[in-house]
């Protein structure tokens, strides 16, 4: 078979289907008809000799062929960005622009203050930042929606190079005037004799509280659940309740003291890892290699939360 293909709109046409799982919503999103889509990925399918997709009732899904054309198509997409940005930008008509998705809690000013040093000290970058779910950060970058990705993941995913990992164990947080705010440890069973606060239920650390009410044969209901790490603290200053956090996202309000870190020996172990993500078996170049750097170093280990 002849390379030729894999650089012609067949294979653009085809990376529509695997993104929106539909011949017609690809043929949408394209401007074509459906005909000339289905056409496009038979072509392929016969260049190949396999089918690159297994059809279902519930829409297209790629077969082990389709998601390895998939991944070369993606890596494709991006480098032939990448030279054309970097062509432009000898002309000096354009600057690089970076795309990071991320998760909530490091929307709010991690990433600002992360995208502001990095403009002062190493280049003027545009960023795009999306702000998605855990496992929406990771697809972006398997789809080649973004070029890095900031999340949190609780282990390998398909597709996806680790740039940098590091553990992140949750920390049950209570105000300063708690009842809990001063003991010298806390199981977990004795926050659940208090109100929740707790992050929706598509965010890791729902899951991961849910797997500790699990362990412990308790059903966790929260009197307050929101998508927005702000809320949940701002309801936990004011009132009696016990919501739940990554340290880097309270940090500044745990060194006041206005907010309390309990010990709690059943959180100290946890499978959550916050990783900065790329497209695997992706040639970075260099300014994006340059921002994971930064990234890397803004991330420091967690504190550790001494009683007083």
């Amino acid at each position: 078979m002849s390379v030729r293909i894999l650089q012609e709109a067949a294979v653009r046409y085809f990376l529509e289907v695997v993104n929106t799982g539909s011949i017609a919503d690809a043929a949408t999103r394209l401007n074509v008809v459906p005909s000339a889509v289905s056409r496009q990925i038979t072509r392929l399918e016969s260049e190949f000799g396999t089918p690159l997709f297994v059809r279902q009732s519930r829409g297209m899904v790629p077969s082990k062929a389709g998601e390895v054309l998939a991944a070369f198509a993606r890596r494709a997409q991006l480098e032939s960005e990448q030279v054309s940005l970097e062509i432009d930008a000898l002309r000096g008509e354009t600057e690089r622009t970076l795309r990071l998705a991320c998760t909530e809690g490091f929307a709010g000013s991690f990433v600002p203050q992360a995208v502001a040093a990095f403009r002062r000290s190493v280049a003027p970058a545009c960023f795009q930042v999306i702000v998605d779910t855990a496992a929406g950060v990771t697809q972006r970058v398997r789809d080649a929606e973004v070029d890095v990705g900031l999340t949190f993941s609780f282990g390998p995913a398909k597709d996806i190079h680790v740039a940098f990992s590091a553990p992140s164990p949750v920390l049950a947080i209570v105000a300063a005037s708690h009842p809990l705010a001063h003991a010298a440890q806390v199981s977990f069973r004795e926050l659940l004799a208090y109100p929740l606060a707790l992050p929706d239920v598509h965010s890791t650390l729902h899951r991961l509280i849910d797997v500790y009410c699990s362990r412990e044969g308790v059903a966790c209901k929260s009197v307050l659940s929101s998508g927005t790490l702000e809320t949940l603290l701002g309801f936990t200053l004011v009132s009696e309740a016990v919501t739940f956090s990554g340290e880097l996202f309270v940090r500044p309000r745990l060194a006041s003291g206005e907010l309390i870190a309990l010990s709690v020996p059943e959180l100290v172990t946890s499978e959550r890892a916050i990783e900065i993500q790329t497209l695997a078996r992706r040639e970075l170049p260099p300014l994006l290699h340059a921002f994971i750097a930064q990234l890397s170093a803004d991330l420091p280990p967690p504190m550790r939360v001494v009683k007083k």
